[in-house]
């Protein structure tokens, strides 16, 4: 082959070359998408602009309802996880307590009246009276009487039943009810040392007996009183521990005497008793643990309470725990504990969880979680056992399904 004819070959080659190179690289990244023709079962069932799964018009999903991708969707009754929630109140309520007939009774204060609510959802008026601007209320157990502490001062006691309405002395503060609503117990705080003292009155603000002077010592007394009443306070006045952080409480009998004495690892002391006041859980900040909440289960039978105690492997306060029956509690616990948080609940800024807790084992078993997650607060069950009921974040009273 002759030079000349080398020479073309070799142009028409690279003209070749050059071609291939350009129409790869068209289609590699000029060429549109392949349009699909959608067949029969591909095609959008929707309307034009509507989307997918909406109800009717103005209908919202329920709470908890929605899915996050990949993950499971909530449950009608707490089996681990997510669980569907649902809102009884529109506003927020304060205090709601079970009844006798298994209703849940609440203040509302938007309107200053008092409502109970059916676990089918069914709010009513329990009383025609208005008690406009109360700042705490305090139920007796099944919600037959009621404390109303107001922003000046003052106290009332009023009896759902009797219709009465008592005053309270303004000078009195952290009232407890007897088991059966029939007895208070609280301080009375003068403005001198000499005048302070633990006392027990009646419901009508009657036959009022001094249990024990207070004294200089009124700050260390929160007064509790035992399903038996046979306890009315705990008293951080007992002798100083070995032991960083560590505090003894005396137990004040209703003759004001020590009627045993608690061991306490850890400040901010607070405790609720078992319906049938055999032992007590209580919460401390640890200092162990960067002051965290510690939870702690104590047995008060005998002569010398506390004797027995078992730490329970959850960090919460007492304050997000309610009694199932005397061996069974359910606790809201946030998902994280910051350090410091064991100082004051609403520090926590964590999600919380529900665990069930058996007592003495100190058992802690995953219940779940609110669908809508939330901080939860003054919780109790159902008397059946089946529904739990709190306060979210916003106060709002809601429920959901345990058992």
């Amino acid at each position: 082959m002759s030079d000349r004819a080398k020479v073309i070959l070799r142009i028409i080659a690279f003209i070749s070359a050059v071609t291939l190179i350009g129409v790869a690289l068209y289609f590699a990244f000029f060429r549109g998408a392949p349009t699909v023709v959608p067949t029969a079962d591909d095609a959008d069932t929707n309307p034009t602009g509507s989307l997918s799964g909406a109800g009717e018009a103005g209908e919202l999903p329920s709470a908890g309802t929605t899915t996050k991708p990949g993950t499971l969707p909530p449950t009608q009754i707490a089996a681990g996880g997510s669980t569907v929630v649902r809102q009884l109140t529109t506003s927020a309520v304060l205090s709601p307590t079970l009844t006798a007939s298994g209703a849940l009774a609440y203040y509302d204060p938007a309107d200053g009246r008092f409502y109970s609510i059916t676990n089918a959802g069914e709010a009513t008026a329990i009383s025609p009276k208005q008690f406009p601007a109360a700042s705490n209320v305090i139920f007796s157990n099944n919600a037959d009487n009621v404390i109303l502490e107001f922003p000046d001062g003052s106290n009332i006691v009023y009896g759902f039943n009797s219709g009465k309405q008592v005053t309270l002395p303004s000078h009195w503060e952290d009232f407890s009810f007897s088991s059966d609503g029939n007895a208070i117990a609280g301080k009375s705080i003068g403005n001198d040392a000499s005048n302070r003292s633990l006392i027990l009155t009646s419901t009508d603000g009657s036959q009022t007996q001094v249990i024990a002077a207070l004294g200089n010592n009124s700050s260390k007394v929160s007064v509790n009183l035992s399903p038996s009443s046979n306890i009315v306070a705990f008293s951080r006045t007992g002798q100083i521990q070995s032991g960083f952080g560590r505090e003894e409480y005396y137990l004040i009998g209703l003759d004001g005497q020590a009627a045993g004495a608690l061991i306490v690892d850890g400040s901010n002391f607070s405790a609720i008793w078992a319906p049938d006041g055999s032992h007590l859980l209580y919460s401390v900040a640890d200092p162990s643990n960067s002051y965290s909440a510690a939870l702690w289960y104590a047995d008060s039978r005998g002569d010398r309470y506390g004797d027995a105690r078992v730490r329970v492997n959850l960090s919460t306060w007492v304050e997000k725990c309610t009694y199932a029956d005397a061996s069974t509690l359910y606790c809201a616990a946030p998902k994280t504990i910051a350090e410091g948080d064991g100082a004051d609940h609403s520090l926590a800024t964590a999600m919380d969880n529900i665990y069930r807790i058996s007592v003495p084992s100190g058992k802690v078993t995953l219940v779940g979680y609110p669908a809508v997650q939330t901080h939860m607060s003054n919780l109790s069950l159902s008397a059946d056992g089946t529904t739990l009921y709190y306060l979210d974040s916003d106060g709002l009273l809601s429920a959901l399904r345990v058992n």
